[in-house]
């Protein structure tokens, strides 16, 4: 008996210390953050797989006794919804554009333009990644020759998905390389300055920004000059933000501890606006560190949900392609990525905010000051993952700052930059729903007309491949069996077809003079079904495949990539080429029917688009005018990120990153 007894004592003891540790795992404590309380109570704080566990053993008691005292209510909320329950909602709702009271313009147009000070990826601030410079143009781009390259002098681990579009300042370029260092290079012959081993992670993964003392408006110029030199700052898609000297390579140790300071896992560099860092994390944890020495000076919670120790509202719907900031209205702004999880919404009901949006964010007052969700309560993995490009568009003779932020579903939403509002008309249309149980779909979800689509957003029948070898009887018989997409949501028992993808993370090249956006697209459909989750009882998850032809090549009408002008004043496209070309399709005679890209383009005042990152690994300069190829070269990898342009000593270089499909190459073309 006595035996028994202690038993159960400690199993008793075991329960009360397991529960404790599940309650410590729950609990998160922080004093910093701004808009929520000191103590967080949440599933999303769970760190151990245990507890993860535990938290879904619970998750799944709860609903058998939910549906066991209250069935009516329980189907209600976990049953599979009825589409018949919408049948009284209009079909369309009209979202009229705004049509007066439009945000000033309050930069002078050169502003967005970038000479020798592109001091951030993407550019500046503004993040329009456009060039000044003419000294190559489509009058001599045919001259344009090898100018270097640059390889890493020692070879340790190759790190895939370097995409940071490299930054130049005070004559010298600064980039990640293929091998987890960050190095600054002589623009003249590509040698190496100095180097910095990362350890971890991927270093920069999408970017760096350079604090300039003498560019900082915020301190005053002789004491900023005289305590502080420049400083890179960058992030290593873990949990580090690092700061060292642009000139010499070393961390500054007077940032955090030896030039690092903890941050939540994040690709992208941080914002400077004033003397401070901003950074979000892949959680949507704003965190503002200060300038100089690294501390933590408040916090923000972006993702607007609710706190569960069941069920964990939703992952992520983070800024994946970097930030945007208007200095003048201290105004930040970022595009955020779908909730996860992905396919599946089923504990995360409602329009999942801010995920899926442009966002603008007031620094000096710490609030969100608008947003505009593009895909309510996402479940197509439709991430706006482009950064927002600030810019000017006219309305007859004025000119208006706007927000532009272009999208995988093949949308540019041109939003004023004060309020949010869409300077188009924009439709909210019915949506179907999903037999998922659980599953609360948006009842409405938007369609765009103008500005035009820059790619197809809807598979139909017409965009079947039909190219010679196809054996279309097979992909008619796919196609009828199938669901069509978006608006459209994955189902269970049913593949549904999604030809979106588009844009992605590098985004557009904007020339703010003539108000035209340049973009590279590409699409590859693929199959989306809902199936029984085996790793967590009680759960669904979703099943991927591509949607092919006989060859492997996309199942749709090529072009398969694309370049694309767009008119932002009046949201016509200007035109449209296919963008590369697989080569053993061209020994078909089957030409430019575009490929797989997604390292991004840069134009220049020159007419010039400078582009990259198709499968032929070619780097190819076109005519922004008229769309004309006017020189290529091929490199023995594809392009990584957006071209770098400046000028040094009276000649200008563009600089290519080619680090895909395990390249290490750094190349950099002038004119003969």
């Amino acid at each position: 008996f006595m035996i028994i007894k202690n038993l159960i004592y400690l199993l008793l003891w075991i329960i009360i210390l397991f529960l404790t540790l599940f309650t410590f795992d729950l609990t998160n404590f922080d004093t910093k953050y701004h808009n929520r309380g000191i103590l967080s109570i949440d599933v999303k704080n769970l760190n151990s797989i245990y507890s993860k566990k535990f938290s879904n053993y619970l998750r799944i008691i709860y609903l058998k006794t939910y549906e066991f005292v209250n069935k009516e209510s329980y189907n209600k909320r976990w049953g599979v919804e009825n589409f018949e329950d919408r049948k009284n909602l209009p079909n369309e709702i009209l979202i009229p554009r705004k049509k007066n009271n439009f945000s000033k313009s309050i930069y002078e147009t050169n502003d967005y333009e970038i000479s020798n000070y592109w001091y951030r990826s993407h550019g500046n601030n503004f993040s329009t990644r456009f060039s000044s410079h003419s000294l190559i143009n489509n009058l001599n781009a045919s001259d344009m020759s090898l100018a270097w390259e640059y390889e890493p002098k020692n070879e340790k681990d190759y790190v895939a998905n370097v995409q940071a579009n490299p930054i130049f300042f005070d004559g010298i370029i600064f980039t990640p390389n293929s091998q987890n260092q960050i190095v600054a290079l002589d623009p003249e012959n590509g040698e190496e300055i100095w180097s910095f081993d990362v350890i971890g992670g991927i270093a920069a993964k999408r970017g760096l920004i350079i604090f300039d003392p003498k560019k900082n408006k915020s301190l005053p110029t002789a004491v900023a000059q005289k305590e502080y030199g420049p400083r890179l700052y960058f992030t290593n898609n873990r949990k580090k933000l690092f700061c060292l000297d642009v000139y010499t390579g070393k961390p500054i140790n007077s940032f955090g501890k030896n030039g690092e300071v903890k941050t939540g896992v994040t690709a992208i560099p941080p914002l400077i606006y004033k003397d401070n860092l901003v950074v979000i994390d892949i959680q949507s944890r704003m965190t503002v560190f200060d300038l100089f020495t690294g501390k933590v000076n408040w916090k923000f919670d972006i993702n607007d949900e609710s706190k569960s120790i069941l069920f964990a509202n939703f992952f992520k719907g983070s800024p994946w392609g970097g930030f945007s900031l208007d200095e003048i209205r201290g105004l930040m702004f970022f595009t955020t990525g779908n909730p996860e999880y992905w396919n599946v919404g089923v504990d995360r009901p409602g329009d999942n905010l801010y995920a899926n949006s442009v966002v603008a964010f007031d620094l000096n007052n710490k609030n969100i000051r608008w947003h505009f969700q593009e895909i309510s309560h996402d479940l197509w993995n439709m991430d706006v993952a482009a950064p927002p490009i600030l810019t000017t568009v006219k309305k007859g003779k004025q000119d208006i700052d706007v927000v532009v932020a272009v999208t995988k579903l093949g949308n540019t939403l041109i939003l004023d930059r004060e309020t949010g509002e869409s300077l188009f008309d924009v439709k909210k249309v019915k949506a179907p729903t999903s037999n998922v149980p659980g599953e609360k779909t948006s009842p409405y979800q938007l369609a765009i007309d103008l500005p035009e689509p820059i790619c197809r957003n809807k598979m139909t029948l017409d965009e079947l491949s039909d190219l010679p070898y196809v054996n279309k009887d097979r992909l008619n018989k796919i196609f009828y069996e199938s669901e069509t997409g978006f608006p459209s949501p994955p189902k269970i028992g049913i593949k549904s077809i999604q030809i979106a993808a588009c844009v992605r993370w590098s985004g557009a090249t904007v020339d703010t003079k003539k108000n035209i956006l340049y973009v590279n697209t590409d699409q590859q459909p693929s199959f989306v079904s809902i199936v029984k989750n085996p790793l967590w009882p009680g759960t669904y998850t979703s099943k991927w495949e591509n949607f092919t032809d006989e060859k492997n090549y996309p199942a749709i009408k090529p072009p398969w990539g694309s370049i694309v002008s767009l008119d932002l004043n009046t949201g016509k496209i200007l035109w449209k080429i296919p963008f590369g070309e697989w080569e053993d399709l061209s020994k078909l005679n089957i030409n430019k029917t575009g490929t797989f890209n997604r390292s991004g383009i840069t134009a220049s005042r020159g007419n010039l688009i400078f582009a990259s990152g198709t499968q032929d690994n070619q780097f190819t300069v076109i005519d922004s005018l008229t769309g004309e190829e006017l020189w290529k070269y091929k490199m023995t990898h594809p392009g990584s990120a957006p071209p770098l342009i400046f000028t040094h000593k009276e000649k200008q270089y563009v600089i290519i990153p080619a680090f895909e499909e395990g390249g290490k190459k750094i190349y950099a073309f002038s004119l003969k």
